[in-house]
């Protein structure tokens, strides 16, 4: 998984990295600043996030997990020494993972990373709905209505989430696989040309056989051997 880390105690922090590292998962970024670790998180979009409750002696971490919670989706592992009642009530309103107490051991933080793994999972299969022409997108609390048709391409960089760009100029980030986007969609006029890209066939301009790429209404993607033959055979190749 990708973890990315909230926390303002370097000897933790160093402890954390370590155990991950011992686990197999990812360490894409840490920060100790709210802020910045907002930022990051929004354009890393990480599998799940490990938060401190406490960020200089404030309940920053809390504050910036129900940020997350609200517009990210993405699961939160908290991470604390702090046991009043009233401040862990208070972090339960984001519905965390888990809490692990300082020093983390690395067997409960293995634990917590499982059923992170698990709430991705299902929170991937419930991000995105597809019926009668119509998909549906979760962005924070709303659910956001494409229609298919409208659909001029997908892409990813990542494993777990993929842009869908519009007709109108919606550029909606989804935390789905572009395989699992592909099946849930399951239509003819989408069809897969790199392993990163899924384009609207009935929207291709131009086919430029020399670079392998095609013309989407402006945006230039690539063509992979492997997708090349039924591409031609959606564009009635002659």
């Amino acid at each position: 998984m990708n973890v990315y880390i909230v926390e303002d105690e370097v000897f933790q922090l160093e402890d954390i990295l370590i155990s991950l590292e011992t686990l197999g998962h990812n360490t894409i970024g840490h920060n100790d600043d709210p802020f910045d670790a907002l930022q990051q998180i929004q354009a890393l979009k990480p599998d799940v996030v490990l938060m401190d409750i406490h960020l200089h002696g404030k309940l920053a971490g809390v504050s910036l997990a129900k940020q997350i919670h609200k517009n990210l989706n993405i699961p939160i592992v908290f991470i604390t020494s702090d046991t009043d009642k009233d401040v862990i009530l208070e972090a339960a309103e984001v519905n965390p993972i888990s809490y692990l107490s300082k020093p983390v051991n690395e067997d409960d933080l293995r634990a917590a990373l499982l059923l992170a793994e698990a709430k991705s999972d299902l929170n991937i299969k419930q991000d995105v709905t597809a019926e009668n022409n119509e998909l549906f997108i979760r962005n924070g609390n709303k659910l956001i209505k494409v229609l298919i048709p409208s659909i001029l391409f997908i892409h990813t960089d990542t494993k777990n989430y993929c842009n869908i760009v519009t007709k109108d100029g919606k550029n909606l980030s989804v935390r789905n696989s572009i395989l699992g986007l592909q099946k849930l969609l399951d239509d003819d006029i989408l069809i897969q040309t790199h392993r990163s890209y899924i384009i609207n066939w009935k929207e291709v301009d131009f086919f430029h056989d020399i670079d392998q790429t095609v013309d989407v209404k402006g945006h230039t993607i690539p063509v992979g051997r492997t997708f090349k033959q039924e591409l031609y055979a959606k564009l009635n190749i002659i």
